[in-house]
């Protein structure tokens, strides 16, 4: 099967596929979807089928060569992924606050796409939270769409899509990635040992990521009466990214768990459609830059008796 490691995903590996077979391969490309539903993979998944020699097929690495294991281990000089921890790297800071992607990581990202590739083939670029670019960054990649150098491919992964200019948008082929069905996130689950992988899987929403970050939240603590909001705010970390970090996941965990309690005849609909929409209010308010801890302590206070 091509694009093995990719489960779920069999539109989006066929026009991958489809490209590959045809040596026809575009300069820039969008892989959007849901969090966890396998974008980043399927870009590394792609760079390999580009660089592997040894395939049977054109969408079919081989895994085992010097390529593949060099970009399996994130060394490969002719493919970058450019992350957090990239732009970290480059300005010696700390990935967890590397928030948005800037203009002079796309410039040090442009600046190696222009030279020749050390092996002669295909140079990748895979820009991973897209959305998360600056516009003065995202002015500096599109200058490179509009002239990319021959044989390089501009890998855009996002999970906000609309967040992405349309002049960048334009310039990139689409390919959507779907939620994952639900026994595919809960044998993933089971296949790392996670326990609890069926209640997990029901509240991920199709994402693996998610999943696991659910399986990694701490048990609240303390009281489960009045005070319960105030001591989970307290209980948050004083780092400012971190603390928005997981009351963000607070935030969908509380909504998902109200929706899992209406599916088991729990709560009527009635009951949690306001508390529903005051969790996405609130999530709005956080990506907005509101007070993380007060944005935990409304949402509990929203859901408390629920």
């Amino acid at each position: 099967m091509s694009f093995s490691k990719v489960q779920g995903q069999r539109r989006a590996t066929k026009i991958l596929e489809g490209f590959l077979a045809a040596e026809r391969i575009p300069s820039a490309l969008v892989f959007s979807g849901l969090e966890g539903v396998g974008k980043t993979l399927m870009a590394r998944e792609f760079a390999k089928a580009l660089l592997c020699e040894e395939k049977k097929a054109p969408a079919e690495p081989c895994g085992d060569c010097g390529d593949c294991a060099a970009v399996d281990k994130g060394l490969h000089p002719d493919v970058q992924v450019a992350d957090a921890a990239y732009q970290a790297g480059l300005v010696e800071g700390e990935a967890a606050k590397q928030r948005l992607l800037q203009a002079d990581t796309l410039r040090h990202l442009r600046r190696d796409m222009e030279l020749q590739s050390m092996l002669g083939r295909w140079k990748t670029a895979i820009v991973c939270e897209a959305h998360t670019l600056t516009e003065p960054a995202a002015n500096v990649l599109l200058k490179s769409l509009e002239e990319p150098p021959p044989r390089t491919v501009w890998i855009l992964v996002t999970a906000q899509k609309d967040r992405l200019p349309k002049t960048v948008l334009s310039r990139c082929f689409p390919v959507a990635f779907s939620p994952l069905a639900r026994s595919a996130v809960e044998a993933l689950l089971a296949q790392r040992g996670i326990a609890d992988a069926s209640r997990l899987s029901a509240l991920s929403e199709g994402s693996v990521s998610r999943a696991l970050e659910l399986a990694q939240m701490p048990e609240p603590s303390g009281s489960a009466g009045p005070l319960a909001p105030l001591e989970a705010a307290d209980a948050l970390p004083r780092e400012l990214h971190l603390a928005r970090t997981q009351v963000e996941l607070a935030l969908f965990a509380l909504a998902q768990g109200l929706r899992a309690k209406h599916l088991r005849g729990a709560l009527s609909f009635g009951l949690i459609e306001r508390p529903l929409k005051e969790l996405a209010r609130l999530r709005q308010a956080l990506r907005s830059n509101a007070d993380p801890r007060t944005v935990l302590l409304l949402a509990g206070l929203q859901t408390e008796g629920l």
